[in-house]
């Protein structure tokens, strides 16, 4: 158990002297978090545009022209 102790003691010294030598990079500005949302949302549409050409025949979704006289149960009148 001393071992184990002191072993962790010394990484965690060492740890702590690593991280004020090389600190982490600073947090993402406004600007910078906005983009990266901006960039997320334009692979998902392009991922959800894709799977919907592939697979818009196969499981019977209405094209880009509305629906027509299709009803669902979920939507509300």
């Amino acid at each position: 158990m001393p071992v184990l102790m002191c072993a962790s003691g010394i990484y965690a010294a060492g740890a702590a002297w690593w991280r004020r030598r090389y600190p982490a990079p600073p947090p993402y500005s406004q600007a910078g978090l906005r983009l990266a949302g901006e960039r997320a949302v334009a692979v998902a549409e392009a991922v959800v545009a894709d799977e919907y050409a592939l697979f818009a025949g196969a499981v019977g979704c209405p094209d880009d022209r509305g629906a027509g006289d299709v009803h669902t149960g979920n939507r509300r009148a």
